[in-house]
């Protein structure tokens, strides 16, 4: 297990652009605390993928909206990808809402493929994914 908080393991393990958006957020601190947490960290291949324009605002500080997208990509404990074999599991993330982690074929958090699991860090575990994560709505059902 590494020294180092989930928001360090994830920016050592390459994924930059979500490691330096945590930073500047409002979920800094809580993710330099005790945990544990389960991050989901988005490549930036996936982030670049978005567009400039799109990722810029996405990720601008004036943006009253990054918090709540940066708290859709981690949820209390540690839960490492063993723990996923075989199963479908709702998770209640950070920010409210919740994922879907897929683990009967491959391993999956709603759409994103899971590309670099259990990043072990002193307060939790880090996956990598290979898309954002944007959050599930539910659709209501015609009357």
């Amino acid at each position: 297990m590494s020294a180092l908080s989930v928001v360090s393991v994830a920016d050592r393990a390459g994924f930059h652009i979500f490691a330096a958006a945590l930073r500047a957020s409002e979920y800094f601190e809580k993710l330099e605390g005790a945990g544990p947490f389960t991050v989901f960290a988005p490549t930036d291949e996936a982030f670049h993928r978005l567009g400039p324009a799109t990722l810029e605002e996405l990720l601008s500080r004036e943006n009253e909206r990054t918090d709540a997208f940066l708290g859709y990509h981690f949820a209390a404990g540690r839960v490492v990808a063993a723990q996923f074999h075989g199963k479908r599991i709702r998770a209640v993330m950070q920010a409210g809402g919740d994922a879907v982690i897929e683990g009967r074929d491959g391993l999956h958090v709603n759409a994103a493929g899971v590309c670099k699991p259990d990043l072990m860090a002193r307060n939790g575990v880090v996956h990598g994914i290979d898309a954002v994560l944007w959050r599930r709505t539910i659709k209501a059902a015609a009357l």
